[in-house]
């Protein structure tokens, strides 16, 4: 027997031994529970409830047009989990979801694929030993809408030409490899879906998939919830007089704003307020002509979300007239800077989720009026909102639902805000907040639910000497068992006043 024969059958045999080796380790481990472990594997929405699964190899909805796997779960290394929870965790706050496409991949399938397109631009060869995706720590993914929807991304799924390469991606395809680079994966030049983790793991011998933890029966947990009216950080520039908002700042500091509510804040364990203004350094406004000496241009200093921290404001809705003072530009900085701050934002079409103890609040912000009080279609915006309560629901333990509606200076609410606050509590909202006529309204029980008609104003830069100096402080507790909402306390009312220029105290 030749010498170069003896080669090439020792070649074949470790080939083939190779492809033995991990088709019998994948069978006799395909995502089971198993004793003997070499690697340690998690069910990615046991981690990421939020996350979206549609394995397109477990179906014949892929390149092969076959069913590949067994298992429609989406399986990962632990660490490259908890990379990935922390994606889904920041675009979550933009309003969007992540959808597993692809995750662990059985060597068996692996090899499938090579046969069929053995091009590793697209492929890794199995033949060289182990994929990334064999490893555990490669996904493929996209993004969604809270309505489930997929961004327009450069093409669709498993397209192998040159139109997914990454040099030719859009917009949404560079928000998704921005993101997750920042949290520790590698894009792949030719896949605008597909992502590596940067830490290298040594293929399994065999696959131990965790289980989830054991949930304690009847967990019981109590959220407090807070509200406070209007908050404007700032004022319109073209009154810089002695006194204005800015002025205080220079002169008492960032602590004076919040400092007799601060305690009272900071024992709740969630604070939203209705941030009305922007934070921006933006110089062009809107024409706000149409309302003659009644228009405003609202902003203060992006540094001064330290202010809202310092108070112990969570979260801020920005669905009212003057998130748009100074356009585009002024709320996209505004909404930078919040994040900067990690303060919860939403408002129209962004949505939220503010998690405490294992309890998913969901927050969603609706402004009656239209950015520069053009108005908005009434059916349009109870479809917006149905949609958005109806989303969160599967998501969430309770959704608190705030509204800028309503006539300033004006003690009643009118009929709409009475038949807008029913509407949401019908669709599944269980607190309801009211914002914009700067004066106190009331609120009113509907099927158990509190619907708070206004606010008021509580730190609001616009107006160092308001005529109507009485605010408030609304708080609720909610006790959940297993994450369910199972019991309301009756709403306390912290009365406060304005008794020196920007800073509401509770009254004795």
């Amino acid at each position: 027997m030749s010498n170069r024969f003896l080669a090439i059958l020792m070649t074949l045999t470790l080939v083939l031994g190779f492809q033995a080796q991990v088709q019998a380790s994948d069978a006799s481990a395909q995502l089971q529970n198993i004793v003997e472990v070499n690697a340690d594997f998690v069910d990615i929405q046991h981690i990421i409830p939020s996350v979206d699964v549609d394995i397109k190899y477990a179906t014949t909805d892929n390149f092969t047009h076959s069913k590949l796997y067994d298992s429609s779960q989406a399986f990962l290394r632990q660490g490259t989990t908890e990379k990935l929870k922390k994606v889904a965790d920041e675009v979550e706050k933009k309003g969007y979801r992540l959808k597993i496409w692809d995750a662990y991949r059985t060597p068996k399938a692996q090899f499938a694929m090579w046969n069929l397109v053995p091009d590793t631009r697209y492929v890794a060869n199995p033949y060289k030993g182990y994929s990334n995706h064999s490893r555990g720590s490669a996904v493929d993914l996209t993004l969604i809408d809270i309505e489930g929807n997929e961004l327009a991304m450069p093409t669709g799924f498993d397209i192998f030409t040159s139109e997914a390469a990454r040099a030719n991606q859009n917009q949404n395809a560079k928000y998704l490899k921005e993101v997750m680079v920042k949290h520790g994966f590698k894009p792949l030049a030719t896949e605008w879906w597909h992502f590596d983790d940067k830490d290298t793991y040594q293929p399994a011998n065999s696959v131990r998939v965790s289980s989830p933890p054991a949930v304690p029966q009847n967990q019981e947990t109590s959220i407090t919830i807070s509200a406070i009216g209007d908050v404007t950080l700032g004022q319109d520039e073209r009154y810089l007089f002695a006194g204005s908002f800015d002025q205080y700042y220079k002169l008492k500091g960032l602590e004076y704003f919040f400092s007799g509510a601060r305690k009272i804040l900071s024992e709740d364990d969630l604070t939203i307020a209705n941030l009305e203004g922007t934070l921006t350094e933006a110089t062009e406004k809107p024409d706000k002509s149409s309302q003659g000496n009644r228009a405003f241009f609202f902003k203060g200093n992006p540094h001064y979300t330290a202010i809202l921290k310092d108070g112990s404001i969570e979260a801020v809705n920005l669905a009212n007239n003057h998130s748009m003072d100074f356009l585009n530009k002024g709320f996209t900085d505004t909404v930078a800077t919040l994040d900067h701050a990690g303060i919860t934002h939403f408002g129209d079409k962004k949505v939220a989720v503010y998690e405490k103890n294992g309890v998913k609040i969901g927050l969603i912000g609706v402004n009656t009026l239209g950015p520069l009080e053009e108005g908005v279609l009434s059916k349009n915006l109870k479809s917006e909102l149905k949609a958005n309560i109806q989303a969160l629901k599967e998501r969430t333990s309770l959704i608190v639902v705030s509204f800028h509606w309503g006539i300033e200076n004006k003690p009643n609410p009118k009929q709409e805000q009475r038949e807008l606050g029913k509407f949401a509590v019908d669709q599944g909202a269980d607190l309801v907040l009211g914002h914009h006529p700067h004066v106190l309204q009331t609120y009113e029980m509907y099927q158990g639910k509190c619907i708070v008609y206004s606010l008021g104003n509580f730190v609001f830069g616009g107006n160092s000497n308001p005529w109507y100096k009485n605010t408030e402080i609304f708080r609720q507790q909610y006790s959940f068992v297993n994450a369910k909402l199972v019991g309301t306390s009756s709403p306390l009312i912290i009365p406060c006043r304005l008794l020196s220029s920007f800073k509401p105290e509770p009254s004795k």
